[in-house]
């Protein structure tokens, strides 16, 4: 199990406070915070480890 950084929970919840957060989920198995937002750029996203964020289809392959 992954616990989710300081970097995301400051992500969450600046989101949570500008009310700009809508649906999410952590993700215990791989560490990254799936998030719905109103933003019609990147609707859903993916926050990683390192508080980066990514478009849910953004993955890199080895």
């Amino acid at each position: 199990m992954i616990e989710p950084t300081e970097e995301q929970y400051l992500i969450i919840n600046a989101l949570d406070t500008l009310d700009l957060l809508g649906s999410n989920f952590y993700d215990e198995d791989t560490g990254d915070w799936y998030i719905q937002t109103p933003s019609p750029v990147l609707p859903y996203a993916i926050i990683l480890q390192d508080g980066s964020i990514v478009p849910t289809n953004w993955r890199q392959t080895e």
